[in-house]
């Protein structure tokens, strides 16, 4: 079956820079909250490779960027390190040397056919700014990154057109200090919930700052999509777990940007659980005077949930699986490599929800993508990597795509995560998900993989196969 996207649809990939560059020629203090992460629980981090190398794009750039081009990249989405592009973080005052490199390798991207999207932070939180002031959790860092934000405006608006404030404004909070999963693994919800309310304020002032800017172009936020299926669609129970999942992992960030609001159950939880956070009457016009212009949705795998079976310890810090259970629904699919469940149709039903539940908002599709382990088992003999799993799954995805775009949804691109194979959080390089191979083992040598043909001739033409009809 053949499927095709209309012209406007863009094929691209993703990038970020504490995954990517490494840190090389950044200052003795400029350091970044997943740097902390790495330094203080390496023995955590697979193989204890962490981004102080990552896969060293600062210095491959071009030779990177040039491969990104041969696998048909045509957007580019990547972050400023902003530890590295200010250099005095109390005057905000920007390193000259860190601006000229993200102004060359914007140039670099368009010189190879590659429009460039900027996104403010991917976790790059300035060590200083949180040892200091606690990151988002106060006032003064909101106001810093909108500082760093206006800088950023003033050095590449005249060629960037396409600008988010975060990538995945979620995850630090969540899995640092609510859940206490990752370094420094507390589970401090009060903590967590001012983070996320700080991030939500720091992108509505940054979208007002882009509009009195007068920038050209469009400006948004990235976030997890957190779509939550609940076991049975017809069970009062699962449907309200469902609704708190989708509250608290997915429209407490969501709804702040497209309906300029909090979801009243979200809030009304926080309160029952005196976890409200400082919201003022000033906070709440921001927010509905400043939302996205286009909303970046990254899909890895659904959430199940189910009402709550299993007992609640009271003793125990709040989180919001105090009112769901997740369920492990039998014989769904799973990538064995990475633990997570492929479900395709989901870029379908988010494509749905967001058409009828969020005004039909335009979105892109801004990190897709499936890791493998050993790669390297896949290698023919001409030392191409032949990941078929990889197009198979890109085909299976851009089908239910495919099929929410030809139903009205308001759907601009699919960007796969990742252009390149680059550092993850705790997994390092176990898991690969770039076009573009790293041989780690071979002096970080960069080879295509056989899916960078494939993705060439999927945004040459707009159009693929997949072998089944929606």
């Amino acid at each position: 079956m053949k499927y095709t996207f209309p012209e406007a649809f863009k094929i691209g990939a993703t990038g970020a820079a504490w995954q990517m560059e490494g840190e090389a020629d950044k200052l003795p203090h400029q350091k970044h909250f997943p740097h902390l992460m790495w330094e203080n629980d390496k023995e955590r981090w697979f193989g204890e490779v962490g981004p102080d190398v990552a896969c060293d794009l600062y210095h491959h750039y071009r030779e990177d960027i040039a491969m990104f081009a041969r696998a048909g990249i045509r957007q580019y989405r990547f972050n400023i390190d902003w530890s590295r592009f200010i250099d005095d973080y109390e005057a905000v005052t920007v390193n000259e040397a860190a601006a000229q490199y993200y102004s060359d390798v914007i140039d670099c991207l368009m010189e190879n056919g590659i429009e460039p999207v900027l996104c403010l932070e991917h976790w790059e939180l300035p060590a200083y700014l949180y040892e200091k002031y606690d990151g988002y959790a106060t006032r003064i860092v909101v106001d810093k990154f909108v500082q760093y934000a206006r800088e950023a405006f003033l050095r590449y608006g005249d060629r960037v057109k396409m600008w988010f404030t975060f990538n995945e404004p979620v995850v630090i909070p969540q899995l640092c200090f609510q859940d206490g999963f990752w370094w420094p693994n507390e589970k401090n919800p009060a903590r967590a919930y001012r983070w996320m309310h700080g991030k939500v304020m720091a992108t509505a002032k940054v979208i007002k700052l882009f509009r009195e800017m007068k920038m050209e172009g469009e400006i948004g936020v990235i976030l997890n999509a957190s779509h939550v299926i609940p076991r049975d669609e017809n069970d009062p129970g699962d449907c309200y777990a469902a609704e708190v999942a989708r509250a608290f992992y997915w429209g407490n960030f969501l709804d702040p940007a497209v309906k300029g609001c909090y979801p009243e159950l979200y809030l009304d939880i926080l309160g029952k659980e005196g976890l409200m956070f400082d919201f003022t009457q000033e906070d709440k016009a921001l927010l509905r005077e400043n939302t996205v212009d286009i909303l970046g949705v990254n899909y890895y795998q659904p959430m199940r949930v189910m009402a709550k079976e299993t007992p609640w310890d009271d003793s125990q810090p709040f989180c919001p699986g105090k009112y769901f259970d997740n369920y492990d629904m039998p014989g769904k699919r799973m990538n064995p490599f990475r633990g997570w469940e492929i479900y395709p149709k989901c870029l379908y039903d988010i494509g749905m929800r967001i058409k009828n539940e969020y005004g039909n908002v335009k979105w892109l599709v801004s990190e897709s993508g499936m890791g493998v382990q050993n790669e390297g088992i896949y290698r023919d003999e001409s030392g191409i990597i032949q990941d078929d799993y990889r197009i198979d799954f890109i085909s299976e995805h851009l089908a239910w795509l495919s099929k929410a775009v030809s139903e009205g949804c308001n759907c601009h691109g699919y960007w796969l995560f990742a252009s390149i194979d680059n550092c993850s959080p705790y997994n390092a390089f176990k898991n690969r998900y770039g076009l573009v191979e790293v041989d780690i083992e071979d002096g970080f040598k960069r080879r295509l993989k056989k899916s960078a043909a494939f993705y060439k001739a999927l945004s040459d033409s707009n159009t693929f196969e997949y072998k089944e009809n929606l």
